[in-house]
């Protein structure tokens, strides 16, 4: 890479080779927002508000008695996103893994 610049050089060796980092990290910090429960139960007071695990609970507990089919339900719905975000980003994160390991 001779004669490259700063910026070609993040854009060629740093970027590709932090890829698996950033995708990780990516994953964890939208599974950390995603699942965030007490901050929006406490500054949320309007149902249409709700992030999904506060309108979960408040499924569960509605009206004396839960219903564990329609529970169960929301939890699938809740979960799917995720889920489906780290089946397309598991290439990464295993990429991210293995990549510092010693063979041999």
């Amino acid at each position: 890479m001779d004669g490259a610049g700063h910026l070609r050089m993040l854009w060629s060796i740093v970027l590709p080779m932090s890829r698996p980092a950033l995708v990780t990290f990516a994953l964890i910090s939208i599974v950390a927002k995603w699942n965030d429960y007490l901050w929006p139960l406490l500054v949320t007071n309007n149902d249409r508000h709700m992030t999904l695990p506060v309108g979960l609970t408040q499924l569960q507990h509605s009206e004396g008695s839960s219903e564990w089919g329609v529970v169960m339900a929301g939890a699938v719905m809740v979960i799917t996103p995720v889920l489906l975000i780290f089946l397309w980003a598991q290439r990464h994160i295993v990429e991210g893994l293995t990549a510092g390991s010693v063979k041999g």
